[in-house]
């Protein structure tokens, strides 16, 4: 069955935005059944012409992670932030924080002109993985701010770090990758003082994106 994210319930009524209705459009929707995630639940629906969903019955279906695992993410070039953001969906990221560092890509700084389009990323992301919380994308913020989170495991990942031990307690995890640039000794610094694990990924130099992605994988 296909899966919707629904805004509205009424009188056992769902309702949807004006996105999900040029899917029905496309789709030709006539009395199908449907799968409706609404606040976080599941719900199978029979599909009402021409753009809203009768409740059937409550689905007993949970795909979120048993712990909470987070990531931060540096504002690297676009492209490679955006796939970042689909892959840190996918595999069950719960929060995503943006972060500046010294070596940060300059041409994607204007975030808040393109939030609402990352936002669109992280929505569709959680409708084709089948997610019932869609995960909140902070606004940027520094990697000082970064590392005084208060997150019991924060883990960085550092290509001249030999330590390759990631955190076994994932119960409340930040997973930070860096940008293009890598990070600089000070912020390394910065970052042990504060307490984050610092580790080593592979033998070879990840782009954001594939450190995030091989992470996430380990920790799942």
């Amino acid at each position: 069955m296909y899966k919707f994210f629904a805004n509205k319930l009424e009188d056992g009524i769902f309702y949807f935005s004006d996105e999900i209705q040029k899917h029905f459009k496309v789709l030709r929707f006539n009395k199908e059944n449907i799968i409706v995630n609404y606040e976080n639940k599941f719900y199978e629906c029979q599909f009402v012409f021409p753009n809203s969903a009768k409740l059937v019955k409550e689905l007993d279906i949970n795909n979120e992670l048993d712990y909470k695992i987070s990531v931060a993410i540096p504002l690297i070039k676009q492209n490679h932030f955006e796939i970042a953001l689909q892959k840190a969906v996918e595999l069950g990221a719960y929060e995503i924080y943006v972060f500046q560092s010294q070596y940060v890509d300059k041409s994607n700084l204007n975030f808040a002109s393109k939030k609402q389009r990352y936002e669109k990323i992280i929505f569709e992301a959680c409708q084709q993985s089948f997610r019932n919380c869609i995960p909140i994308l902070h606004d940027p913020i520094s990697f000082s701010e970064l590392c005084a989170l208060d997150i019991k495991n924060k883990v960085l990942a550092y290509e001249n770090k030999k330590n390759n031990e990631l955190i076994k307690d994932c119960q409340d995890a930040l997973i930070i990758v860096g940008p293009e640039g890598g990070f600089s000794q000070q912020e390394i610094d910065y970052a042990i003082s504060c307490n984050v694990q610092v580790v080593s990924l592979t033998k070879t130099i990840l782009r954001a994106e594939t450190a995030l992605i091989y992470m996430l994988s380990k920790l799942n």
